[in-house]
């Protein structure tokens, strides 16, 4: 606990920081605005008393709820400069506001730094930590005697931040302090050492080649990352060198920093691990192409047309993950591959690319049950936008079942195309397919298209009976059909009220017991028997004596 303020002030904002603890009291009584002025009015007095006395009061308020009562408590610190230092400096331990005191100890700047100095012996190793990071900020070269002893701190973590300091001042000397911290038997130390090698520049690329034949492996991977962070000609030169490493550890390592190169040059190279015995290298080798897929691009479509079936995959994975466009009529011609792995991985990759040309292609995979599933997922999910191949009907009843069976999935994304397959298509089977997905569809913009085909000779039969499908929506536009001129869609408009089965259609329907028309009359008797009017007799009603929609 912080000592409470001794000061000579007025009643009221003595009373006030009595009751500045009792945070429920001070929010019932003062409204916020009013209490954020009244503290920041308190931190101002305790600054205008100045030196340490007063950097001790004002430290409790960077503990304060309010974000711009912290602030000012901390400017206030800043401001009071050197006699601050030693209050920031024993806040540093505590964790409410070690970062507020580490920033205000950097604002002070080079005034700061003797103190902070001696805050490497303290007992504490999270203030020591934090005493390093704020000399780094504060690029206190002087001090480096005092923080390359912290390299050899009894707490890992102190020395982590002695190896990140050393490494940012560079030098020689601090090169070679820093690698011979490679070798700790702390895993965060040796990371971090390898890490920081690159600080160094073009003089770590020695020392870090050099780790590429140690005989642990997690020295080697840090080699490689640190290789890769600095991005020159000569790092990649080695990093090619360490892809044949006997440790599928490193060959990802390898193949995943030389993707992240975004060099070209380096995907010959790369190529041959798309078949590694490693699936996470063949991974990483995927990640490469992925990254360039242009640049990759005659590699890539060589191991499609003739690769191995590892490689094969391989390509097509790289240009699922770019999504690479460019890649689909080569694509559509692998499909046929012998291997259902490689079929199964391209159709992954069409999928990505969601290209509606590649819809016919996709289609005829619904033949092959080896792909046929990743195909249904593939049409649902993009093939609204060219439902021509898979309205169009063939010879083939269980292809055709299977288009249909896409379709029935797809929900509403359907409309458009159907009604445009309706207006232009003359194929008496591709109508039919178009208006059965259509009874999926409750939507008034669904039926009122359906209605207007009541009258045509050959599909009239179909879309009545997807109307009947199509559940209470319908009635009303049935309704108006009964009093259509034509006695075809006044009889099949009956037949679907009778499917739809609402007794209320019933007086309509009885209306048309006396119509004109016989065919119209029979429709309505055999709608009211179907809905329950007449009982006794059975049911007469003309129906096709198949449905014409698949179940």
């Amino acid at each position: 606990m912080y000592r409470s303020a001794r000061l000579h002030l007025s009643f009221p904002l003595v009373l006030f920081l009595s009751l500045f603890s009792a945070s429920t009291i001070l929010r019932a009584e003062i409204p916020m605005e009013d209490a954020q002025k009244e503290k920041t009015q308190a931190i101002d007095v305790l600054f205008d008393k100045g030196g340490t006395e007063a950097a001790k009061e004002i430290l409790p308020f960077l503990k304060d709820r309010d974000l711009a009562v912290r602030s000012h408590a901390m400017k206030r610190l800043v401001d009071l400069g050197p006699a601050s230092v030693d209050t920031l400096i024993g806040a540093l331990d505590s964790e409410e506001v070690r970062w507020l005191a580490s920033g205000a100890l950097i604002n002070i700047g080079n005034e700061s730094v003797r103190k902070t100095v001696l805050a490497l012996k303290h007992n504490n190793p999270v203030v020591r930590r934090n005493a390093l990071f704020i000399l780094r900020q504060l690029d206190a070269r002087a001090a480096a005697p005092s923080i390359q002893a912290a390299l050899n701190d009894s707490d890992p973590s102190v020395q982590v931040q002695a190896i990140q300091t050393v490494a940012q001042f560079g030098g020689e000397g601090g090169l070679r302090l820093v690698m011979a911290k490679v070798d700790s038997v702390y895993p965060s130390v040796r990371d971090a050492a390898i890490e920081s090698l690159p600080k160094f520049g073009e003089d770590a690329t020695a020392a870090l080649t050099s780790l590429l034949s140690y005989g642990n492996v997690d020295i080697r991977v840090g080699a490689i990352r640190a290789l890769g962070a600095m991005g020159t000609r000569e790092t990649l030169l080695y990093l090619r060198k360490i892809l044949s490493d006997p440790s599928p550890l490193v060959r990802y390592y390898a193949c995943l920093t030389l993707g992240e190169t975004a060099d070209p040059s380096i995907l010959e190279d790369v190529a041959s691990y798309l078949d590694d015995n490693d699936p996470n290298v063949r991974e990483a080798a995927t990640e490469a192409f992925a990254r360039m897929p242009d640049a990759g691009r005659p590699i890539l479509f060589r191991m499609l047309r003739g690769g191995n079936v590892l490689q094969k995959i391989g390509a097509a994975t790289s240009i699922r993950k770019s999504k690479y466009r460019a890649a689909m009529p080569i694509l559509l011609e692998v499909l046929r591959d012998p291997s259902p792995d490689v079929k199964v991985s391209t159709v992954a990759a069409l999928m990505a690319i969601a290209d509606p040309a590649s819809v016919e292609g996709l289609v005829n995979g619904l033949g092959d049950p080896e792909i046929r599933w990743l195909c249904i997922m593939a049409l649902r999910q993009f093939g609204d936008a060219n439902l021509r191949p898979l309205l169009r009907r063939s010879n083939d009843p269980e292809l055709d079942y299977w288009k249909q069976y896409v379709l029935e999935g797809m929900g509403d994304r359907v409309l458009e195309g159907c009604l445009e397959t309706l207006n232009k298509e003359e194929d008496i089977g591709t109508r039919i397919a178009s208006l059965c997905t259509m009874r999926q569809i409750k939507d008034t913009r669904a039926i009122y298209p359906l209605i207007r085909l009541l009258a045509d000779e050959r599909v009239g039969f179909v879309a009545s009976f997807v109307l009947s499908q199509m559940g209470e929506v319908v009635v009303e536009p049935l309704l108006l059909s009964l009093q259509d001129d034509n006695p075809a869609v006044r009889a099949r408009a009956a037949s679907a009220l009778g499917e739809v089965g609402f007794t209320r259609v019933m007086r309509p329907l009885r209306d048309l017991l006396a119509d004109k028309d016989p065919q119209v009359r029979k429709a309505a008797e055999d709608a009211i028997r179907k809905i329950g009017g007449v009982p006794g007799e059975p049911s007469t009603a003309a129906k096709s004596p198949t449905e014409p929609c698949p179940p």
